[in-house]
């Protein structure tokens, strides 16, 4: 078992010196981690750039309100979760109002005073050394359907995981089940993804420093948020990252689809907003919109929201004193079958590129 000690901040000795990109492991140290947590006092700042970052959020009013109740109710709970059932993904199937934002700020200052001073949070200190969590994400195609889908992920440093997943509209009845032995989620780009500010952007799909006005960063914080509960030296990192981006605005007071307040960090072009939603003491990242500008105002067309954050020994179906990734005879038969997932939780609009013409084979009519 893998334990929380509470007497250093830092990742675990491995994520000390990173590997270097390229080498003979390639960037990557697949030895099973010890995590640990405590309390922390973030990054250094200068008192004159702690208070200058400080002033940026004086005076700001309350958080807009939604004008909606919240959608899906967020406790503290550390408790393993199970996802929502269907009937009950039915009911928020039609929430389709954008974000309200308020209160602009360059994103910087907030974002550097955000990092010196996050902490802990309740559920850093749970053991095991699967990364829980639970999500709510919501997706609008281009006819205007809507799909709501609630997820519970584990997730292990060797790239092993599960997944149960409820969905509605939903094409197949009940709780889907999936689980990836070691190694099979490296496609995903997860492991060492807190290591350091170049892991951290290459992971999250932004290579360069450069800005982020597609907002790649920031849905790439996103997808690593579904999968991963990182200690609060990951996330000061992350939020140190994102001060580092140009062209990011900053809204201190932003309440998501749970009725939580955070910091919105935003990237807004001619036609689409990227909102990233962070939590103003923890830096755990509480939501995620996609949002594209119409004639009426912003539509969604993606809503990520976090529901549940903690950390495990084993998947659903292991026993307390089970070890590995090994799956009982009967799930092994074909129960659950390892697999992709069927649609990403967020990902960046892409251009469409269509295939060249292929030339006939000989033989064959024009």
């Amino acid at each position: 078992m893998h334990t929380r000690q509470l007497t250093d901040t830092r990742r675990p000795a491995r994520h000390q010196t990173a590997p270097p990109v390229g080498g003979p492991s390639g960037g990557v140290d697949n030895r099973c981690p010890r995590r640990s947590v405590t309390s922390t006092t973030g990054p250094w700042w200068s008192g004159a750039a702690a208070v200058a970052a400080a002033l940026t959020l004086t005076g700001v009013p309350a958080a807009p309100q939604r004008g909606t109740a919240p959608l899906i109710a967020a406790n503290g709970s550390c408790a393993v979760p199970n996802p929502a059932p269907a009937a009950e993904l039915a009911i928020t199937v039609t929430a389709s109002a954008a974000t309200v934002v308020a209160y602009p700020r360059p994103a910087p200052p907030v974002l550097h005073e955000l990092a010196y001073r996050i902490a802990p949070d309740a559920c850093d200190t749970a053991n095991g050394r699967f990364d829980v969590v639970r999500l709510r994400a919501w997706y609008r195609d281009d006819a205007g359907r809507q799909t709501t889908r609630d997820i519970v992920r584990w997730y292990a440093d060797n790239d092993s995981g599960a997944a149960l997943t409820t969905e509605y509209p939903d094409p197949w009845p009940g709780v889907r089940h999936d689980f990836w032995p070691p190694g099979w989620l490296s496609d995903r780009n997860l492991s060492d993804a807190f290591t350091s500010g170049d892991f951290f952007r290459s992971n999250a799909n932004l290579n360069s420093s450069s800005g982020d006005g597609d907002g790649r960063l920031l849905t790439g914080i996103a997808e690593l948020a579904t999968w991963h509960n990182p200690a609060p030296s990951g996330r000061i990192l992350a939020v140190t990252e994102l001060a580092h981006t140009r062209g990011l605005i900053a809204y201190p007071r932003t309440v998501d689809r749970a009725g939580r307040t955070g910091i919105a960090v935003a990237t807004i072009t001619r036609s689409q907003r990227h909102l990233l939603i962070l939590d103003p003491d923890t830096g755990h990242v509480l939501a995620y919109e996609r949002a594209t500008r119409t004639p009426t105002g912003w539509q969604p067309s993606a809503y990520l929201l976090l529901v549940t954050r903690t950390h495990a020994d084993r998947r659903w179906w292991e026993a307390p004193t089970a070890a590995g990734d090994t799956a009982p005879a009967a799930q092994q038969a074909g129960l659950m079958l390892p697999r992709r997932q069927s649609r990403f939780i967020v990902h960046p609009d892409q251009t469409c590129n269509p295939e060249h013409p292929t030339a006939p084979q000989e033989g064959t009519m024009r």
